[in-house]
């Protein structure tokens, strides 16, 4: 049986994220599947996947978040490769920076996933040059790596560019999600104020300024009463929301746990996310998975996942096309909305469901390690 080892600086919930979440749910799926033996190094305090998975969990000392990040990044990668050389594994799956010291040892069994690169994504000159590090940090690793994965979309030009002339190949892998059941619909109601959930971090790179600049001008405009927008999300920027006022259709909801983040995601009318750069939004296929529709900005691989069918591509950081397109979706009615989010399930379960990018995980997995130099 092939040995997987997955390699991560932290797993969901004990650590929160997108790559945090992806490490989570692979890991459960691939053992489920009992075609690999799986190994996790992590820096949480094992057990803390269900025993019955047979994953064998290591722990390695986690960074010290007081120091340099990026330093701190190679020094946990040091003692991530101390456990490789000890574990032997067929194949290596690195989340982000976690294999780059002794990088040369794992070369031939490397596959890399570096999520959403956002470091390439950055908009302004100061942004840009606070990720010129991790950028170049970035490339040497994928330049000595056997596969790098891209979730899709433009990710796959910026991953292209980065590795061109090394041996690293580029493969498309998706992000994905579990597929909840669906409740009956509900009747149309007529003349309704519509709910739109945002869920994400509170940082700025999320657009949430965009954000409440549109739903201050519908309250300034008279139609404050068309739509509600719900916030639910921690971060750097929630306090300063809730301190400052908001617009009277405005709702911050904090941190939820994933029972109520389902309800919100059940009873919303659609899900909204006007962020400025992203990789393959966790979140939004979750609102996919229960069919919604979806305004989203067009950065990272958003384009896989919505279109006129079932929602709203957007230029990133533009309040009026924002604007714009919820008006456009409180005139289209229930009817159509109804359309819009049964394409939007549609299209995870034919490419976006757990066991799909699991089986497309293992085929990957068989091929490099069918091409392991002795």
């Amino acid at each position: 049986m092939m040995h997987i080892a997955l390699c991560t600086d932290g797993v969901f919930p004990q650590a929160m994220g997108g790559m945090q979440r992806h490490s989570r749910l692979l890991a459960e799926h691939l053992a489920r599947t009992g075609e690999v033996e799986l190994t996790v190094l992590h820096p949480h305090p094992p057990p803390i996947f269900d025993p019955a998975l047979g994953i064998r969990e290591v722990q390695v000392t986690d960074i010290d978040t007081d120091k340099f990040y990026l330093r701190e990044l190679k020094r946990y990668s040091t003692r991530v490769a101390t456990e490789l050389d000890r574990l032997k594994p067929d194949v290596v799956l690195s989340q982000g920076f976690c294999v780059w010291d002794g990088i040369e040892r794992f070369s031939d069994r490397l596959i890399v996933h570096p999520h959403g690169l956002e470091m390439f994504q950055m908009l302004t000159r100061k942004e840009r040059l606070l990720g010129w590090p991790f950028r170049r940090a970035l490339r040497s690793i994928l330049r000595r790596s056997r596969v790098a994965v891209s979730l899709g979309g433009k990710l796959t030009d910026i991953l292209r560019e980065q590795v061109a002339g090394s041996d690293c190949e580029v493969v498309v892998l998706p992000n994905a999600v579990d597929l909840p059941n669906l409740q009956p619909p509900t009747s149309n109601v007529q003349h309704p104020t519509w709910t739109l959930l945002f869920v994400g971090r509170f940082a700025f790179n999320k657009g949430l300024d965009v954000l409440m600049t549109v739903a201050e001008r519908l309250v300034r405009e008279g139609k404050g009463d068309r739509v509600r927008f719900q916030l639910a999300g921690d971060g750097p920027l929630l306090k300063d929301y809730q301190a400052k006022g908001l617009p009277t259709n405005v709702e911050l909801l904090g941190r939820v746990d994933d029972e109520e983040l389902d309800r919100l995601y059940r009873n919303c009318d659609a899900f909204v996310l006007p962020t400025r750069f992203e990789g393959m939004p966790t979140v939004v296929l979750e609102a996919m998975a229960r069919a919604k529709p979806i305004l989203v900005s067009d950065v990272g691989a958003t384009a896989e996942l919505v279109d006129p069918r079932n929602g709203y591509l957007l230029p990133p950081g533009d309040a009026d096309a924002l604007y714009d397109a919820i008006l456009s979706f409180t005139e289209r009615g229930s009817e159509v909305h109804a359309k819009m989010g049964a394409f939007s399930r549609e299209r995870v379960e034919q490419r976006f469901s757990w066991p799909a990018v699991t089986q497309e995980f293992l085929a990957l997995f068989r091929r490099v390690a069918q091409t392991i130099t002795s």
